[in-house]
């Protein structure tokens, strides 16, 4: 599991250009897009850098038409944008421009300073923000904590990276196809952001390689963690549990019991449909019955080895928690070495 190298951003950005639309996984290169994308019957759907969010706006009353107003198209466009930020990407940012009813994009590069008169043609400006770099007391959170850390640092630094791939592409474009001549200090702006991105790129790319070989533990980790809470909570409330499942099957078979009986001693007197009905009744009661009979077990074996049960997990997240920090040791030092 390999980040892609980061040249390998410089051609997918260059065909954006070329092709000016944004794609699923859309490369910043400074340009227009329009968002809204009417179908055969002059409804309006929503396309933000790739993302279809028809899904989210599928609702009765939440759409427009092609024919509706400047203002209800804006507006419908705003809700998009909001749900957008909201469910996706953290690190753009959407400037709503003074043309109220605009609904065009413009896609900034890094580092872009967009002018006036882009953005008195536009709706918005997408600014393309650095994401956040795991800080170290995060990781050490993530690597120590015998606590649930779902959240995915992996993620965080493929986006890092990414971002610093766009930046080094970006500025090689203005080295190497100006729109007009470079000074000798534009020169020496993009070739000192082309050093650091790389700087940060490889500093990002050497910490997931590091991180990558604990993978599989944090996954680990967090379902031992989860499964010790949940045998704690049921031991604790072992009796209680089996008193009521033994209650509630105790209702199901004597009102199953009862059913059958009426059902073999009265069946002349029952029409079809009734039959049926009280059948089916006791079909379900059985199958009632031998889940809860199965849940009545599940919880007699806690009651009968919880504490082994409790015990057995914990030792096993306190050996999977100590080769864990040993392996945080080597993300601490690079850490150190290299900041």
């Amino acid at each position: 599991m390999r980040i892609s190298a980061i040249h390998n951003y410089t051609s997918l950005r260059r065909n954006n250009i070329k092709n000016n639309k944004t794609a699923a996984n859309p490369a910043f290169s400074g340009h227009s897009a329009n968002p809204m994308i009417k179908d055969e019957k002059g409804y309006i759907s929503c396309y933000i850098l790739g993302q279809d969010m028809r899904p989210y706006f599928n609702n009765i009353g939440n759409y427009v038409k092609i024919t509706d107003s400047k203002e209800d198209r804006a507006r419908f466009l705003a809700q998009n944008v909001q749900e957008y930020t909201r469910e996706f990407d953290k690190n753009r940012t959407f400037e709503k421009t003074d043309n109220k009813l605009d609904t065009t994009f413009y896609v900034a590069d890094p580092n872009e300073t967009v002018t006036d008169d882009i953005k008195s043609a536009h709706g918005y400006i997408i600014y393309d923000n650095e994401p956040k770099f795991p800080s170290l007391e995060q990781l050490k959170e993530k690597y120590t904590s015998q606590k649930q850390c779902p959240h995915d640092y992996f993620a965080d630094l493929r986006d890092f990276i990414t971002y610093q791939q766009r930046v080094i592409s970006t500025d090689e474009d203005s080295l190497v196809n100006p729109v007009e001549e470079n000074t000798l200090q534009q020169e020496e702006l993009y070739k000192k952001r082309i050093e650091e991105a790389n700087k940060k790129a490889a500093f990002a790319q050497n910490l997931f390689n590091i991180m990558y070989k604990t993978g599989e533990d944090f996954m680990y980790k967090d379902q031992l963690v989860k499964r010790l809470e949940d045998l704690k909570e049921k031991y604790a409330k072992v009796d209680s549990t089996l008193e009521d499942i033994a209650v509630e099957k105790y209702l199901v078979d004597e009102s199953r019991r009862n059913t059958f009986f009426q059902l073999c001693h009265n069946s002349s007197h029952l029409g079809s449909v009734q039959r049926q009905a009280m059948q089916c009744y006791v079909n379900n009661a059985d199958a009632k019955g031998i889940e809860l009979q199965k849940k009545y077990d599940y919880y007699a074996n806690i009651k009968a080895h919880g504490p082994e049960m409790i015990e057995q997990t914990q030792n096993e997240l306190n050996r999977v928690m100590g080769k864990m920090a040993r392996n945080f040791e080597e993300v601490k030092s690079y850490y150190e070495d290299n900041i």
